[in-house]
């Protein structure tokens, strides 16, 4: 008796309606529990062809990652300028994420191997969140120019302490500025 639950057999029929017998595989006899021999796999597809990584597209791909990374780094630096300076950090950081973002693509086109893909991976992630985090201090361009023109005054401890209180107030009434804005619009 044949199992209900079983799919239905694509297999070719004889002239008589019978499905021809499985092709035995060779070698020791191998029988399934209903005493039929067992099936022969037929491959389904050919194997890919694995081609090799281009080695010189793949030591552009690490020169561009390179420069990335030194772009990233000069971001992180100028960022501890003075306030003019400092608005220099994000097209830094805006060249190093389009930088990475190319490296990357030109890793995965190349069949680059090894960590070059997950080391230019974590570097668009990093540079990502740096670009966000520099145009996040040009939206406080008033209040540190403010708290930088305080503290060059600042004699004293008393005086520089409230520099920071205002800076602090300062970043509180932006931020409610902006969520004002959000909830309104």
């Amino acid at each position: 008796m044949s199992n209900p639950y079983a799919p239905p057999e694509d297999r070719p029929r004889t002239d008589d309606g019978a499905a021809p017998q499985p092709t035995p595989v060779p070698g020791p006899p191998a029988h399934a529990p209903d005493g039929r021999p067992p099936l022969v796999p037929v491959p389904t597809e050919a194997p890919r062809e694995r081609r090799e990584p281009d080695p010189a597209e793949v030591l552009r791909t690490a020169q561009r990652a390179r420069t990335a990374g030194v772009l990233l780094v000069a971001s992180v630096l100028v960022v501890g300028l003075p306030v003019p300076w400092q608005a220099a950090a994000l097209p830094f950081a805006l060249a190093a994420f389009v930088l990475g973002i190319r490296a990357l693509v030109g890793a995965v086109r190349s069949r680059a191997q090894g960590a070059l893909p997950a080391v230019l991976a974590l570097l668009v992630g990093l540079a990502g969140m740096w670009v966000s985090l520099t145009a996040g201090t040009l939206l406080m361009w008033q209040v540190q120019t403010a708290h930088q023109e305080c503290m060059a005054g600042a004699l004293t401890v008393t005086a520089q302490q409230r520099c920071q209180d205002a800076l602090d107030e300062g970043r509180l009434d932006l931020q409610r500025s902006i969520l004002e804005r959000a909830q309104q619009g």
